[in-house]
């Protein structure tokens, strides 16, 4: 997932722009070791696959990538729904039955009312919680984008100040009127469900449970209304950095993250544009989990095959989170599965609400996801004539020729080592044949 914190970072492990960094090199850091793969993004001989679906959307003229499991974090938004349903219904109903009607054949509702209350003052917020981060995640992990016609990638940053904390503004504050919050809709619920008290107490009760509900309500609104928007006025700006993609820095790191406990391996794909004054740090950069060097390669080669051999190369965007994927294997499943367990597949589809959640990841990434863009990147996107396209530099194209052949041969980009010492001993090897010819002539 792009990565927008660390856009500044200066550590020894973002690659030189300098002409001692080059394809194949490889460098080692406090952590770990690197893979370079661009600048001059040439052919590795790997398969393109997109291995953690960071392909997102994909046109003739640009392709995007965003990480990010969208339609988790709308499962488990909608799943507080279903929670306060069954406990309405099994819980709230259910002990209402259970008790059966009084002596006035009156049905107990307090239970159901109380089931109700609890959801409204529990799972509903919860849920909302959960459901707005799920849009934060998004607004705040634009996209990638890489152009194919302009030769050009957008890589998005923070510009500005650190983000920006109004006055008392922290997960204790929020939890504090939370609570208070409660207390009070439960001091009101036990004045309205009191049974010995005359009406004028029990009205009494009402009154200053609802007055002092009122002034909670209209201080925590007027305060997140003010904070909410100077939150917007002075937070970092997201900025897009445009660049050359013949000149953009990937590589593959490979680190050992060691804890108290155990070491545990990562390795990521990251794709950066150095900084104009420090080259050894980046101005722009996006990085993914690929899990191992051979699955960083392959997800490279989905960009390098988008950007050199057009959307047909790469692979197309995964259909996971649309609503005809999910449409279409509630179909399979119905012809395939038993009753059984098609029952049970249906339960959890209910109790996850998946129909309406593939609904909400589809808007989140065709128009939420679109939305907050820039107009510079529209406008860098739009198509241009073929006859305006880039093309590729003559030197590259040599490079993936010479490639191509040694990949016949049978070697290995991982193991060729940096293009320029495999290019003066492939040379040297040449002019060894030749001589010997002309010896024996």
């Amino acid at each position: 997932m792009t990565n927008l914190n660390n856009t500044n970072d200066t550590s020894s492990s973002h690659p030189s722009a300098e002409s001692t960094w080059e394809v194949g090199v490889r460098r080692t850091t406090k952590d770990g070791r690197l893979l370079a793969l661009s600048p001059e993004p040439v052919d590795t001989g790997e398969r393109a696959v997109d291995v953690n679906a960071w392909i997102r959307r994909r046109t003739e003229g640009w392709l995007d990538l965003q990480g990010g499991n969208l339609l988790f974090s709308a499962e488990f938004a909608l799943m507080f729904l279903s929670l306060g349903i069954l406990s309405i219904g099994f819980m709230g109903f259910g002990f209402m039955f259970l008790v059966g009607q009084n002596q006035h054949s009156d049905w107990a509702w307090e239970a159901p009312l109380l089931m109700l209350v609890g959801n409204l003052l529990i799972s509903l917020p919860w849920g909302l919680y959960v459901h707005f981060l799920g849009i934060k995640a998004v607004k705040e992990s634009p996209p990638v984008r890489l152009n194919r016609q302009r030769r050009e990638v957008a890589i998005p940053r923070l510009t500005g100040r650190e983000v920006y904390k109004p006055l008392f503004w922290s997960i204790n504050t929020v939890l504090i009127a939370y609570i208070v919050v409660i207390l009070t809709i439960g001091f009101l619920f036990s004045a309205v469900t009191q049974e010995n008290a005359s009406d004028e107490y029990r009205s009494m009760l009402v009154t200053w449970g609802l007055s002092i509900l009122g002034v909670e309500t209209l201080l925590i609104g007027t305060y997140f209304f003010f904070a909410l928007r100077l939150k917007k006025k002075h937070d970092p700006k997201i900025v897009y950095e445009i660049y050359p993609w013949e000149k953009l820095v990937a590589y593959i790191e490979t680190r050992q993250d060691i804890g108290p406990s155990l070491m545990a391996t990562h390795t990521v794909l990251t794709l950066a544009i150095p900084k104009p004054d420090d080259p050894e740090s980046a101005l722009a950069a996006a990085s993914i989990n690929v899990g191992h060097e051979t699955s960083g390669l392959a997800q490279w080669e989905c960009i390098r095959q988008f950007m050199e051999n057009g959307p047909e190369a790469c692979p197309d965007p995964k259909e996971d989170e649309t609503l005809a994927h999910y449409k279409a294997k509630c179909r399979q499943a119905c012809k395939e599965m038993s009753l059984l367990p098609w029952l049970g597949k249906k339960v959890g589809d209910w109790f996850f609400q998946r129909y309406l959640a593939h609904i909400i990841t589809e808007r989140r990434i065709n128009t939420l996801a679109l939305k907050s863009l820039p107009e510079e990147l529209k406008a860098w996107s739009a198509p241009l004539p073929k006859e305006q396209w880039a093309k590729p530099s003559e030197a590259l194209q040599n490079l993936n020729q010479q490639l191509a052949r040694a990949y016949e041969r049978g070697l290995k980009f991982t193991q060729m080592g940096p293009v320029s010492e495999w290019q003066a001993g492939r040379e040297e090897k040449q002019q060894q044949k030749r001589g010997k010819g002309r010896f024996r002539a």
